[in-house]
């Protein structure tokens, strides 16, 4: 509880295959699998528990796509700090997926040809976003 596992990528968002996100249900649609989960060797992911933002054209910075989504301002210096050593301060769309630390050590898995793991944080549900979203 409390973490929220962040996904980044600087593949134009345009020249993802649709099939990425195509999403198959299970639970009653509380749970589901596409490629980029299947990818990461993730079982299931909660899309109740994903958010995504990011560009459809360009790149935004990592700041602004992740500022944008909830809690962020208790965790954007950490994952700020973790961009920069992974040179993606600028992003075409993130993937994050609250109550979940997701494991690189366990899966096996750091990136997929459009995502990187970026890393898990740990967030507080009271905290504010960074910015409001236009």
């Amino acid at each position: 509880k409390g973490k929220v596992s962040v996904w980044a990528s600087q593949h134009p968002y345009e020249d993802v295959p649709d099939e990425y996100f195509e999403e198959t249900f299970s639970h009653n649609k509380t749970r589901a699998t596409n490629t980029w989960s299947s990818n990461f060797n993730l079982a299931f992911f909660k899309p109740d528990n994903m958010e995504t933002n990011g560009a459809h054209k360009g790149t935004v910075s990592i700041k602004k796509a992740v500022g944008e989504c909830s809690f962020s301002s208790s965790y954007i210096e950490v994952l700020m700090s973790k961009a920069r050593k992974k040179k993606l301060e600028q992003v075409t769309w993130i993937i994050m997926l609250f109550e979940y630390e997701y494991s690189p050590k366990m899966s096996g898995v750091d990136k997929d040809d459009c995502m990187v793991f970026l890393g898990a944080f740990d967030y507080e549900d009271g905290a504010d976003n960074l910015f409001e979203v236009e």
